[in-house]
């Protein structure tokens, strides 16, 4: 289950590749973005009436929760009202300050990115924040490790023609060393990116990637960042909520939505034709998506 920690689209990055969108507030500044308490309680809802069944609890955000200045204590919080593990999805890029290591230190699993180590590709793949460099982030994700107890997944995100030559790829493994993660997610494009021209590796050059790292790698068939937590609203409310963070496919919408595809599609005729959702196409797939006023 996602837990929202920031609005679209507040982030320190502006990833060329981000099924979000365009950043519109690329920022360093920490602060409650959303009411804490009103996170708890949202919580604290979803474990009286939602599915008891779910892995983890999964800290994200529209952008980058770790901008939140609470997020120790909604890890905190959230730990005390339930044995259900607590990820934290990150971009890794705030790690470098000890107040946000120290607020991370009692997540059961961190998932940071790294998609670049050289300064002209981070820059390229990542469009960060003018204060932050890319030496910043890894030596950040070091020093996490150091104080960090529990299991850190590094997520590796591959655009065709930026972040996959050789040289970057042995750049990377020699970060990837010092960082020393508990396992390595590799994926690459596979919904609508922020840039067209975004592109993704093929099934060959993602398994010889994943052969050059080693048996920690894995390709992962889903790169979702940004999972929502919504309740309480209508499924129309719910759709258009879900959609404002990221196209979806019909498939992967009826799967979010536990709807069958019968009522999702009387559902969502009505909402294509007043013009609230529209479709696009990417590859070979239809996707939905939130129409822009």
């Amino acid at each position: 289950m996602g837990v929202d920690l920031v609005p679209p689209k507040v982030c320190t990055y502006d990833c060329v590749y981000c099924q979000v969108g365009k950043t519109t507030k690329k920022t360093l500044r920490r602060k409650e973005y959303v009411p804490t308490a009103e996170v708890l309680e949202e919580v604290r809802d979803f474990l009286l009436t939602g599915d008891p069944s779910i892995d983890h609890f999964s800290l994200s955000g529209s952008g980058e929760p770790t901008l939140h200045s609470q997020i120790g204590s909604i890890i905190q919080g959230v730990k005390a009202m339930s044995p259900i593990p607590v990820a934290v999805l990150t971009n890794g890029s705030l790690l470098h300050f000890e107040r946000v290591r120290g607020d991370l230190r009692h997540a059961d699993i961190v998932l940071p990115s790294l998609d670049a180590v050289s300064r002209e590709v981070f820059v390229r793949i990542n469009r960060p924040h003018r204060g932050i460099s890319v030496e910043k982030v890894i030596e950040g994700l070091v020093e996490f490790r150091k104080v960090y107890q529990g299991q850190i997944w590094l997520e590796i995100l591959f655009c065709k023609g930026i972040n996959d030559t050789e040289d970057e790829l042995l750049q990377m493994k020699r970060a990837i060393d010092r960082i020393e993660p508990d396992r390595i997610h590799i994926n690459t494009v596979i919904r609508p990116p922020t840039e067209p021209w975004a592109a993704a590796l093929n099934s060959g050059e993602m398994e010889r990637i994943q052969g050059f790292f080693g048996e920690k790698a894995s390709i992962i068939s889903e790169f979702d960042r940004h999972p929502l937590f919504v309740s309480k609203i209508d499924v129309k409310e719910k759709i258009i909520r879900i959609l404002e963070r990221r196209p979806l496919s019909f498939v992967d919408l009826s799967e979010r939505m536990a709807l069958s595809k019968k009522e999702l599609e009387a559902t969502m005729q009505p909402m294509v034709k007043e013009g609230k959702i529209k479709t696009r196409r990417f590859g070979d797939s239809v996707y939905y998506e939130v129409s822009k006023s």
